[in-house]
């Protein structure tokens, strides 16, 4: 299983905090930065990866039947230019 990037993150964070403060304190300002990142994270509009995919499939959709359409009304443009 896959651990999420924020999780490695607040790991490696709490790693380098153990290391280098005493354990009370290092407990104490992990759990104040884990809270901070979550607050950070959830102020931010995100959205998976596959509700991402399925928008963008979508636009390039729209946008080709945009172009057909534009085509189509050129070429009746000129086909009613050519009439007059």
């Amino acid at each position: 299983m896959q651990i999420d990037p924020f999780t490695a993150l607040l790991q490696s964070i709490k790693s380098v905090l153990d290391q280098a403060l005493p354990t009370d304190l290092a407990h104490s300002v992990g759990r104040d930065i884990e809270s901070r990142l979550q607050n950070a994270l959830k102020s931010l509009s995100l959205v998976p990866k596959h509700e991402f995919e399925a928008q963008q499939t979508l636009l390039m959709t729209l946008e080709a039947q945009i172009e057909t359409l534009e085509q189509r009304l050129a070429k009746l443009e000129d086909t009613g230019a050519a009439d007059r």
